[in-house]
């Protein structure tokens, strides 16, 4: 290449690994040279070079659910429009899983990692998180402040969910979603908490249930909750557990909103395309990988700022599954 160009080996080097120091005109005609000769880079040898592998690891807990997808498409999006590669992996909720996959990704010395993990409490997976030799990124969970985090307003968004249902008359409301011992559910929590207290309204512990994450827990917890003789008037659901629950009002005939008002935190294409349509708390799922892919590029080029915290705000869609209570109901 540097004789169909040219120019000295150093100069082809330099254009190639994206030097600042070589001439517009040299560079144009080693690109040139490059295109003519439909040159490759080989990844793998300049990652043997630079100690860098231009590949990120990827972890979610769940690739069934449509949340964590277009997360994970988001930050797909960002790493190819950056150079980068990644590695996706699926934990499936299990801690065992997921400590295999971290190991990996550090034999395989990827330059970092952005994880969306099972448990963000569990003392083992902090510990590793803490051993690792590259900058790792939480996605919709949070470790103190050592580490970067992007994360959706789950407690406004639960709050702003709550605090409608309440405003047309709904004081016995249902929260079905993930268990407190990740972000999602620890601030889902606190955002429907805090809406019933504003309301006057205390926390009924029979209404609540964040046992699990899956469609069959979904399915187990809405038709326990529905089929209670006090039963609730309206639910608030996790999206991903959306299935679960329409499930379990089919078994038991009960229809929306005229029997139930519903409530799914997580828009989805289910929720749009049911009907009624299920009004939602919609979070930009895509802009929070972009918006990680980002932080973890911008650790690997060296940046030593203090870890950031970033939150992505929430839209309100409303649709027909909401009904204003008649007095007495």
């Amino acid at each position: 290449m540097a004789r169909q160009a040219g120019v000295s080996i150093g100069t082809v080097s330099r254009v190639l690994n994206k030097a600042r120091n070589v001439k517009p005109a040299l560079q144009r005609r080693v690109l040139d040279a490059a295109a003519a000769l439909d040159y490759r880079p080989d990844s793998f040898a300049q990652g043997m070079r630079s100690k860098k592998t231009h590949v990120i690891g990827v972890i979610v807990p769940d690739l069934r659910n449509p949340l964590s997808s277009e997360a994970a498409a988001g930050v797909e999006e960002e790493l190819t429009q950056q150079g980068y590669s990644f590695f996706l992996a699926n934990s499936r909720y299990e801690r065992g899983r997921e400590e295999n996959i971290l190991n990996e990704f550090a034999r395989r010395r990827v330059d970092g990692i952005i994880a969306i993990l099972a448990r963000d409490q569990d003392p083992r997976t902090v510990e590793q998180l803490r051993r690792l030799p590259m900058p790792v990124v939480l996605l919709e969970r949070e470790i103190g402040t050592e580490f970067d985090a992007v994360r959706t307003d789950q407690v406004q968004g639960t709050y702003r969910a709550t605090r409608y249902l309440a405003a047309l008359g709904h004081r016995r409301i249902a929260l079905i979603t993930v268990p407190t011992d990740n972000m999602s559910g620890r601030y889902r929590f606190q955002g429907y908490a805090e809406a019933l207290a504003d309301v006057g309204t205390e926390v009924s512990a029979d209404l609540v249930h964040m046992g699990g994450y899956t469609r069959d827990y979904a399915v187990n917890a809405a038709y326990s909750v529905l089929s209670m003789r006090n039963k609730p008037t309206a639910l608030i659901v996790s999206g991903g557990m959306l299935p679960g629950v329409l499930d379990a009002m089919r078994q038991l005939n009960l229809s929306i909103p005229d029997e139930l008002s519903l409530v799914v935190l997580g828009d989805t294409e289910l929720a749009a395309l049911t009907r009624p349509g299920i009004t939602a708390i919609r979070y930009d799922w895509a802009q929070t990988g972009r918006v990680a892919a980002r932080l973890t590029i911008s650790r690997i080029g060296g940046s030593e700022t203090p870890p950031e915290r970033v939150i992505v705000p929430y839209e309100f869609i409303l649709r027909e599954s909401c009904q204003e209570l008649a007095p007495g109901d």
